[in-house]
């Protein structure tokens, strides 16, 4: 007759998973603070550190995903995103690193966050600026950017970063999905033409769960508005052409929503 003694439930067996990737989590974490100091101290070069912490970066978002953690995988990407503008680890962005990690940190070990909260914790991140902070006034405002081509991406956060807007990108729309239902973004900006879920049906989604019904969603396209592509298009998304018109669309997306 078998015997079952030994066996561990589902239950158990998805918390001893979860408890290794936390585990995991908290090296990477401990070695992204170990190379931080390692460049305050002088002993590794700032050059060599960027690209050994965005590397590390990209694997702990990579656990992120792996387990249930709220704001675990938000902090991961807006820690990404702060590494990818680097190319060389300075003294204020080692600071600013050392912030992030306290903050992973204190997630990962057992610090709660309600999801209503997640923003607010993000937004008291530091933040990477490719623009003179002195010529910009920066405002209480987060857009999430869904593009994914890489470049272009990168042209619309700058484009909106330039004008004080709180910027994350995201090039998968499923990803993406998940982001803003934890950080309930001021606005969103999605492509059309992605794949798996374009942003007609992106935009379709948001407006049809409570939990994001009343974020601000703008379409980037080529298309013209009565194209067939669009009918679907819930009547309150606004439209962002690409090329010429874009900053202007852009500014009147923008002022329409109020996200000025």
């Amino acid at each position: 007759m078998a015997t079952t003694r030994g066996l561990i439930s589902e239950e158990e067996l998805d918390s001893q998973l979860e408890s290794e990737v936390l585990d995991e989590a908290r090296d990477l974490v401990s070695n992204l603070e170990l190379r931080v100091q390692q460049v305050k101290n002088g002993v590794l070069n700032p050059k060599e550190a960027a690209k050994a912490l965005a590397q590390e970066s990209a694997n702990l978002r990579m656990k992120a995903r792996a387990v249930n953690l709220v704001g675990f995988g938000p902090l991961t990407h807006r820690l990404d995103e702060y590494l990818s503008e680097i190319d060389a680890v300075d003294h204020k962005q080692a600071d600013d690193l050392i912030a992030f990690a306290d903050r992973i940190s204190a997630v990962l070990d057992g610090e709660a966050v309600d999801v209503e909260d997640v923003a607010a914790v993000l937004r008291a991140l530091p933040q990477q600026n490719t623009f003179n902070v002195e010529d910009v006034t920066v405002m209480d405002k987060d857009v999430t950017v869904i593009i994914p081509q890489r470049s272009a991406a990168k042209v619309v956060g700058r484009e909106l970063a330039a004008c004080g807007y709180r910027v994350a990108t995201v090039m998968n729309p499923i990803e993406a999905l998940e982001l803003i239902l934890e950080t309930k973004p001021d606005l969103v900006i999605t492509s059309q033409v992605m794949p798996r879920m374009s942003g007609v049906d992106l935009a379709c989604a948001l407006a049809a769960m409570p939990a994001t019904k009343s974020i601000p969603v703008a379409l980037l396209t080529s298309l013209d508005p009565d194209h067939p592509d669009l009918k679907a298009l819930p009547m309150n998304v606004g439209l962002i052409r690409r090329g010429a018109q874009f900053g202007d669309d852009l500014a009147d997306v923008l002022q329409r929503f109020n996200i000025t």
